[in-house]
């Protein structure tokens, strides 16, 4: 007759003790006292998400228009793409913008693409980092207005040369 096994906390085999639950729940609690939430713009005590309004940045870690945001209501922005709660009614907001393009390689080009080798090791990536190509060379003040409970992302449009756009973008639920 087979031993049934004995099951410890949440279906982990008694054999293996619950460390590694445990260890998965810290590494995400750490993650998320790390990111700690929308950075208040106003005085006073905190209020609860339905009296304030969130502006989220439109900083993105990929390729294309990075919107950076350096101001709002005068007041200088020292993390560039935090996302921010504010009071009900109209912000001025101060952005800067940068376009972000896939980080080239140097030496790709070498013998090994001639000898059919493979450009990265077996089971490798490419680098999928990305670098500045344009950052913009002045910033540019825009109005977004801010409704309780509601959130606004910041968007920005590229143009020929170092022509940019950004407003405010309500975003869907």
């Amino acid at each position: 007759m087979m031993k049934r096994p004995e099951f410890g906390c949440s279906g982990i085999t008694s054999g293996r003790p619950c460390s590694v639950f445990l260890i998965l729940t810290g590494l995400l609690a750490i993650g998320c006292a790390l990111n700690p939430g929308p950075r208040q713009m106003y005085e006073g005590a905190p209020l609860p998400k339905e009296q304030v309004g969130i502006i989220r940045s439109g900083c993105i870690m990929g390729t294309g228009l990075s919107i950076m945001t350096t101001q709002i209501d005068g007041k200088d922005i020292s993390d560039f793409c935090a996302d921010f709660a504010l009071l009900p009614g109209e912000h001025q907001i101060e952005v800067s913008a940068q376009r972000l393009g896939p980080k080239l390689e140097t030496g790709t080009m070498g013998s090994e693409r001639v000898m059919g080798a493979p450009r990265f090791p077996m089971g490798g990536i490419p680098d999928q980092t990305s670098q500045v190509i344009w950052s913009s060379p002045s910033t540019l003040q825009i109005s977004c207005t801010v409704v309780a409970g509601k959130e606004v992302t910041i968007v920005g449009t590229g143009g020929a040369g170092q022509e940019w756009q950004a407003r405010c973008q309500e975003r869907e639920p």
